[in-house]
């Protein structure tokens, strides 16, 4: 399939979609960092190695959550949508997971900017060759 095949013959997620999926993303990343801060705020020292895994564990998250079964991060699963390879359709790799949130990452609002085209494609998109579609 070539890239406008894939594109044109599926659902591509809304902006709502997209938005409440990553809100969701961001309590998942966030709840463990959130508790572990408690945690360490509370035993002072002691909860100092757990709130530095909580942050590993957002940090890698947030990189590569899209890469999960079906390219489908918690989030995502919840709202219903996937991230899936605009060349072959198939579900987002890890790989393509890294790019297109690390993009998200270093250009923050500005990456979503690109979300208004016409595949509803983030920069991170672009670059990783993936879209957002409906479950």
């Amino acid at each position: 399939m070539t890239d406008a095949s894939v594109a044109e013959s599926v659902d591509l997620a809304s902006l709502s979609q997209r938005l409440a999926g990553q809100f969701l993303d961001g309590l998942v990343a966030g709840a463990p960092v959130l508790v572990a801060f408690i945690v360490t705020v509370v035993l002072q020292r002691t909860g100092f190695v757990l709130l530095a895994l909580a942050c590993i564990f957002a940090f890698l998250y947030t990189l590569l959550a899209d890469g999960l079964e079906g390219g489908q991060s918690y989030g995502k699963r919840m709202v219903g949508i996937r991230v899936v390879s605009m060349q072959t359709g198939a579900p987002c790799s890890f790989g393509q997971s890294f790019i297109r949130n690390l993009l998200l990452m270093i250009l923050g609002p500005i990456d979503w900017i690109f979300i208004f085209g016409d595949r509803r494609q983030r920069l991170g998109d672009k670059a990783a060759g993936t879209i957002v579609i409906v479950d």
